[in-house]
């Protein structure tokens, strides 16, 4: 649905398609692509030339001026005829002028690469290895979760691993849709990979095959989660048939986990939402352009599953229709929100895709909560709030070639101290100073994971940190992961 100095902030979590990367960089340190109701209309022309030769806009004095515009720089403008493909270059800047003068970080116009991204993060589906990642910086790409009987798992990839090189081609200045390509291909071929772990190189040769995974569950005890990571096409589905298995295991209690979940299809929202709520209940409102407000209703024919508690994490992540279905379970279904405050996008979008592959995503109302409440630049309060563990929402810096020893103050003393702390090592401090206690510490765990043991601060021993960071996070969630951690508390009490 995430600074100055060439500084590059991180949060240690799950990837998430950047269909909106501009937007996330004025509001969020971490990767938030803002996904809301899909309904797909398709427009009969396009083209600027065409849009201009229609009487209804020929005959608007506004529209000749710019007619007259598009007409001189094609025509006449000195530098255009030594580019390639200059009328669709005006038709595009045009079109996206027009976006950006709407004001709307959710409206926006999408190229070609950047529409099939979107699509392809919709689907629920992809055809590759069953990971999801995060990139550290331009050359650094980790696994931040392994799909459930993908072929990734079955090849023994961790979370935490960084994905060095794929196919022998080793990754530097890239991006992670970049990298996504390069690991995606048709099922049944192989793609091998050199990925990085605790410093040491390792290669696995993995055989492709299409993998379905929006959603993931496990049981503990008499309480199930279920950590939904997009609403998308295949999510709902996804979503009833652990509550089957769920069901059938007799618990308890049910955690959801929308945490960093930006959105996605309103039919996978309504689904979800009409498996927990009861028949005829209003799940959430819309307000649109002209002011109309229409009523979504659990739909007829689910099963629905009910729970002594239920529980929902959330953080700054969380946003647009997580929100929605996080305040209709509360509102309708006394559910329990645990977390940080939601991110507070509350807009409906709509895809209108182009013949040429490009696409204008456009926002065309607001959602309401059941009890009438607007969720656009508010967010979600909850009912408990839990920060999260330190080491894992403390970005650090990128370094480059800087190295930093011991009794000096910069950028990334705080996140290095927070991260040995994290991994048990005896620092004495957590600010931005980088004590001599501390630098003992780092030399330590240097000479643990077999790097150059000087006790100095540099890209090497930031990157190995954060990766090992994340393995132990993934090593017991219910013991790291604060939030989480509360809710188990919460669900066990008598």
């Amino acid at each position: 649905m995430m600074s100055e100095k060439k500084v590059v902030r991180y949060k240690l979590v799950r990837h998430k398609w950047p269909d909106e990367i501009e937007a996330e960089k004025k509001q969020r340190k971490r990767r938030i692509g803002i996904i809301a109701l899909c309904v797909i209309f398709f427009f009969s022309g396009y083209g600027l030339n065409r849009f201009l030769s229609r009487s209804d806009v020929t005959n608007d004095k506004t529209f000749a001026k710019l007619s007259e515009v598009y007409t001189i720089m094609k025509n006449k403008f000195y530098f255009g005829k030594d580019k390639e493909d200059f009328n669709e270059q005006l038709i595009n800047g045009a079109i996206k002028g027009m976006v950006d003068a709407g004001g709307d970080q959710h409206t926006m116009y999408l190229n070609n690469e950047q529409s099939e991204s979107f699509t392809s993060s919709m689907e629920g589906s992809v055809v590759g290895i069953g990971v999801t990642m995060y990139a550290l910086d331009d050359n650094t790409f980790i696994i931040s979760d392994i799909i459930k009987d993908s072929p990734a798992e079955k090849a023994g990839l961790h979370a935490g691993d960084q994905i060095y090189a794929v196919d022998g081609k080793v990754l530097k200045n890239t991006s992670t849709e970049e990298v996504a390509k390069k690991v995606k291909g048709e099922s049944g071929t192989k793609v091998k990979l050199e990925i990085i772990r605790s410093g040491k190189h390792i290669e696995k040769t993995i055989t492709r095959k299409k993998v379905n995974g929006t959603v993931f569950s496990e049981i503990k005890g008499d309480t199930a989660k279920i950590e939904l990571t997009t609403f998308a096409e295949t999510s709902g589905d996804e979503f009833g048939r652990h509550l089957e298995d769920i069901k059938k295991a007799k618990v308890k209690h049910l955690i959801i986990d929308l945490r960093d979940n930006s959105g996605g299809y309103l039919k996978a929202a309504l689904q979800i939402a009409s498996y927990l709520m009861q028949d005829d209940q209003v799940i959430f409102k819309e307000d649109d352009h002209d002011g109309n407000i229409t009523e979504y209703k659990t739909l007829n024919g689910y099963e629905h599953y009910t729970f002594d508690k239920l529980l929902i994490l959330v953080n700054g992540g969380t946003a647009s229709a997580s929100e929605a279905l996080t305040a209709a379970l509360k509102e309708q279904a006394q559910a329990i929100v645990i977390g940080e405050k939601t991110y507070g996008k509350g807009t409906v979008q709509i895809p209108l895709p182009f013949k040429d592959g490009s696409m204008l995503k456009y926002t065309t109302g607001e959602w309401i909560t059941p009890k009438g409440n607007k969720l656009n630049k508010v967010g979600i309060t909850p009912d408990i709030k839990v920060a999260q563990e330190a080491a894992y929402v403390t970005g650090m810096p990128q370094l480059d070639k800087e190295e930093f020893a011991f009794d000096t103050v910069n950028e990334a003393a705080s996140p290095v101290q927070i991260y040995l702390k994290f991994l048990g090592y005896a620092v004495d401090r957590t600010d931005a100073y980088f004590s001599y206690t501390s630098a003992k510490a780092l030399t330590q765990y240097q000479k643990d994971h077999e790097l150059k043991a000087d006790g100095k601060i540099r890209e090497e021993v930031c990157r190995s940190l954060v990766s090992d960071c994340l393995r132990k996070w993934r090593s017991d969630p219910y013991k790291y992961d604060l939030q989480l951690k509360k809710a188990m508390e919460i669900a066990n009490e008598k």
